[in-house]
């Protein structure tokens, strides 16, 4: 566990908890570590959920799969991010989508029993706990606007100007793949490309490899509210 120390020190639940008590909590919470490999199904949708997941190593995708075959992608999560949080408490503890790994990955499962644990023997980690939760309803109101947006532009746009506020420049660095990009956002991946291509026409967007500039960040924000 302690080659992971520094991963769960920036982790948002041990974030305030100094080295010397963070070793103790390790030592004394029950937890167990599972390892995947690329594309496995960590979880399936509906399964029962009473473990929170801190992921060690690797990156996962929490993905919403209907039965026409299309995917949408609900959230991603990599190394020090925790998922399940918001579940476990809940009358209706079950994955509301699939969780899978997208690369290799290794993952902390800490059963509620625990988390309760170091809630009540640990007042940094509650107080953490609620900002996580607390950041969780604000990520799942952004998903709500995004999955109401009605357009592939209005979609785009919603996600640059997203990018944009944390990026803090009108150059936008793709962390993603576009083909990931547009799963991210429900539609195909030659639907995006066309729609780039046509707002780069436009004089809205340039975009070159991993790299999308914003031109006409008016016109992005009225893009919105067409």
């Amino acid at each position: 566990m302690n080659q992971y120390l520094a991963v769960l020190k920036n982790c948002t639940l041990f974030r305030e908890v100094n080295p010397s008590e963070l070793k103790e909590i390790l030592n004394r919470m029950k937890s167990k570590i599972v390892s995947y490999p690329t594309e496995a199904i960590i979880a399936g949708e509906g399964e029962n959920c009473d473990h929170i997941g801190i992921i060690l190593a690797g990156e996962i995708e929490i993905q919403k799969i209907y039965s026409s075959g299309k995917t949408v992608t609900m959230a991603r999560f990599q190394a020090g991010n925790i998922f399940g949080e918001a579940i476990i408490f809940s009358k209706q503890h079950f994955y509301p989508g699939t969780v899978v790994s997208r690369s290799a990955t290794k993952i902390l499962f800490l059963h509620k029993t625990a988390v309760i644990a170091l809630c009540r023997n640990y007042p940094p980690v509650l107080e953490s706990f609620m900002k996580l939760l607390s950041e969780r309803i604000l990520m799942l109101n952004k998903k709500i606007t995004e999955l109401s947006l009605g357009t592939i532009r209005q979609k785009i746009c919603f996600f640059l100007l997203e990018e944009y506020k944390k990026q803090k420049s009108p150059l936008i660095k793709l962390t993603m793949s576009k083909e990931t990009l547009a799963e991210h956002m429900g539609i195909q991946r030659p639907s995006l490309s066309r729609e780039l291509i046509k707002m780069r026409e436009e004089g809205l967007i340039d975009f070159k490899k991993k790299y999308i500039t914003i031109k006409n960040l008016k016109q992005l924000e009225e893009s919105l509210l067409e």
